[in-house]
């Protein structure tokens, strides 16, 4: 078994460092790298005094720990040395020891990969954005790989799915880590129509550098990156420049320069990013080199037409003194997934002014992971929101 010395390497050298490369190059494998001399190992792949201490400080038990742990909880342990070794990891300077995988990994040669990330703090527009662009291009054969957060990358795990296609979210913690449990069932979904992806130990939790360490896995997977939105310090700009040092192409959806949310991802258009002003645009970058991969979409979502003057906070307060009140405007339900749609009429069909998401199961032909999907859609399109309780109320 090939796993445990590369989980050894991973402990022993530490997690995005260039180490592994020269490792590879210099004995091609891990295992290799274990029966050298502590010497020869040393000077060949230049190791700092960290990495010469953990040499022999790395227990076995430790490492059967993680392979037992994974195991345990169904995920998938993918090494270099591996055929579903994303070929494109390989490539660069920094590359992953171990991918912990929960899922199944799609192939990334065959069909274009594209990333679309977006700030946790995400305004509505950013948010409709990332939804949109990723549901197009899933429906047309691309793969949308994001970061399994809040947020914008949400956003864009949500309309891969609703295509029915497949999506990566790669993590900047180990996949059982007990983090963000907000997106538990995001999680979970995900992994059931695509794949979780960490180079974390199943059970590490987050660290200081973690996810600015992950950003080049998300780049590197990707022909190109779609940022959404970002402000001066946003991470969603780290995944931005991986992305140039990887040679990966970049779009930045241009915003208003009197708002910060775009401050950074502007500053990326002056360094040579190109500008998204239709979704077409990236469909004809890469129907030439993916011609067989790459199909019409099954309908055309269009991109909204304005941005709002701020940027919505995630753990804003509820209105709890909104009321329902007669007449509404008419719901425009064409941009809704069916099972969107579906809840709408349900609500609707009530006349009731607030729900619960047992309502919608007690009435409607959707389970509660349907009806809890649909739900965070309805709120990305600012057809509902939430209220007090756990309860919704269409706008």
């Amino acid at each position: 078994m090939t796993a445990e010395y590369y989980i050894w390497l991973q402990l022993c050298l530490g997690f995005a460092t260039e180490t592994v490369s020269r490792v590879l190059a210099v004995y091609g494998t891990a295992k290799e790298f274990y029966n050298a001399p502590d010497s020869e190992k040393i000077k060949k792949c230049r190791l700092n005094k960290r990495q010469i201490a953990r040499l022999h400080a790395i227990p076995r038990k430790e490492v059967f720990k993680i392979l037992n742990d994974c195991k345990s909880t169904g995920i998938n342990i993918i090494t270099p040395e591996d055929s579903e070794y994303p070929k494109r990891l390989l490539n660069i300077p920094d590359l992953p020891a171990v991918l912990y995988v929960k899922g199944k990994l799609p192939s990334m040669e065959q069909s274009p990969v594209i990333s679309v990330v977006g700030p946790r703090r995400v305004s509505q527009y950013g948010e409709k954005c990332a939804y949109i662009i990723s549901n197009t291009l899933a429906s047309c054969g691309f793969t949308i790989v994001s970061g399994g957060a809040v947020g914008g990358d949400t956003a864009s795990h949500l309309g891969a799915l609703e295509a029915g296609a497949k999506t990566v979210a790669v993590l900047g913690c180990g996949i059982n880590a007990d983090y963000l449990r907000v997106n538990a069932d995001l999680r979970e979904r995900i992994s059931q129509n695509g794949c979780l992806v960490s180079e974390y130990p199943p059970s590490m939790g987050v660290t200081r550098g973690a996810f600015q360490q992950r950003n080049r896995i998300l780049s590197g997977l990707s022909d190109g990156v779609v940022v959404v939105e970002g402000s001066k310090k946003s991470g969603t700009l780290i995944t931005a420049r991986c992305a140039v040092e990887q040679g990966r192409d970049v779009f930045v959806i241009p915003g208003s320069p009197s708002l910060p949310q775009y401050e950074g991802s502007n500053g990326l258009l002056n360094e040579g990013a190109k500008p998204l002003l239709n979704i077409n645009s990236i469909i004809e970058e890469y129907t030439f080199k993916y011609q067989s991969a790459i199909h019409s979409p099954n309908s055309v979502i269009p991109m909204p037409s304005s941005e709002p003057e701020t940027v919505k906070a995630q753990d804003t307060i509820p209105d709890v003194n909104s009321s329902f009140t007669e007449p509404k405007t008419e719901i425009d339900t064409s941009m809704l997934s069916l099972n969107a749609k579906s809840v709408v009429e349900v609500v609707e069909k009530l006349k009731i002014s607030e729900f619960t998401v047992d309502d919608i199961v007690e009435h409607g032909d959707l389970s509660v992971n349907e009806v809890l999907s649909a739900v965070t859609e309805l709120e990305i399109f600012g057809v509902l929101k939430a209220v007090a309780g756990g309860r919704f109320s269409l706008n």
